[in-house]
């Protein structure tokens, strides 16, 4: 029998990933109805089979977070610009949210040929309830450090989401 040789890391490593696998479902926390509501449809929906079944709402959300750095409507190409897909994909996640009546198209004031996309009052309505409940969880877990601590804690942490980003 081949004996497995594990690299050494430091043992604080092994715990951290040991009591988050741990705790993995205290994540799970209770979702407003309407997030449950929303978060069924858009998984039953399946963007038309195109896109991976669990990414869906996260696709949602990716979209009402790129909508939310802009003024107004924006073109398709700044979408799929700041969703980092195919301008095609982006075209389908539009189509199933004006269908659903998320999103909606809008012709540009100042050429007619351009077509501007943006979220309908149902879709802000959604974004902001998902988004506060986020901002309210996450609120809740740094209440426990000091505001040093949450200043070093984001800080690190930024630095560790730059490393993921930058691998391929």
């Amino acid at each position: 029998m081949t004996e497995i040789t594990q690299p050494q890391y430091p043992p604080q490593i092994a715990e951290i990933m040991q009591r988050i696998f741990r705790l993995k479902d205290r994540f799970k926390v209770g979702v407003p109805e309407n997030i449950v509501i929303l978060r069924k449809r858009i998984l039953e929906s399946n963007l038309g089979g195109k896109t991976d079944h669990s990414s869906n709402f996260d696709l949602f959300h990716n979209v009402c977070l790129a909508f939310s750095r802009h003024e107004g409507p924006i073109t398709m190409g700044e979408l799929s610009r700041d969703l980092n897909v195919p301008l095609s994909t982006a075209t389908r996640t539009m189509d199933w949210l004006v269908e659903n009546g998320y999103a909606q198209r809008l012709p540009d004031p100042q050429d007619r040929r351009v077509v501007r996309v943006g979220l309908t009052g149902a879709g802000q309505e959604i974004y902001a309830t998902i988004n506060q409940f986020f901002m309210e969880r996450i609120e809740q877990l740094l209440g426990q450090l000091t505001a040093e601590e949450r200043e070093t804690f984001l800080s690190l942490l930024c630095k560790v989401l730059d490393a993921l980003e930058m691998q391929t």
